[in-house]
């Protein structure tokens, strides 16, 4: 990961605002860049906090398994979707086939035909919770209740439990069908 890269990444996990209207967030293994103004910043950190309340739980094997596999230090690999390495698609695969028999496939905007799309304030524990455009995201997550998810993040991370944030919100749910 050069500096550049390592910027992006920690301007999108911090949420340094710039100027005093945009707030840079990125994923930056996937070179993803979003930029939010302030007035939606603050509707993200709205809604991050609303899914903080949520106590519905929709799967709870997916979500079981996707907890049991963030305390495995199992590290991000690109296009890994087994247990030496995973990248964020991967890992949503390896999760739903194993514990629901759905294979969801290898990629962000293929397991987006999977769902039932919604926004992220009505996310359910055991939905996906996808970055970027529909049918052009670029990170996928399992969304586990009170306002966390379970991803492998980038590379150098493990899978692990991330929080939703107002700095690098997620852009849309959905609930797999089966």
């Amino acid at each position: 990961m050069n500096f550049k890269q390592v910027l992006v990444l920690t301007v999108g996990v911090v949420g340094i605002t710039f100027g005093a209207t945009n707030v840079a967030s990125a994923d930056a293994s996937a070179g993803g860049n979003q930029q939010y103004t302030a007035a939606q910043t603050t509707a993200n950190n709205a809604t991050a906090q609303a899914m903080t309340t949520s106590t519905s739980t929709s799967d709870s094997s997916v979500v079981s398994e996707a907890l049991s596999l963030a305390q495995m230090n199992i590290p991000y690999v690109w296009a890994g979707e087994s247990m030496s390495g995973m990248d964020c698609s991967g890992f949503t695969e390896w999760v739903y086939a194993h514990t629901t028999g759905i294979s969801l496939g290898h990629n962000t905007v293929v397991q987006e035909g999977h769902v039932t799309k919604h926004t992220v304030a009505e996310a359910q524990p055991g939905d996906l919770l996808f970055w970027g455009s529909q049918g052009a995201s670029y990170h996928v997550g399992i969304y586990i209740g009170s306002g966390k998810y379970v991803a492998a993040p980038a590379p150098g991370q493990n899978v692990s439990v991330q929080t939703v944030s107002g700095a690098f919100m997620p852009s849309f749910s959905g609930h797999v069908n089966g």
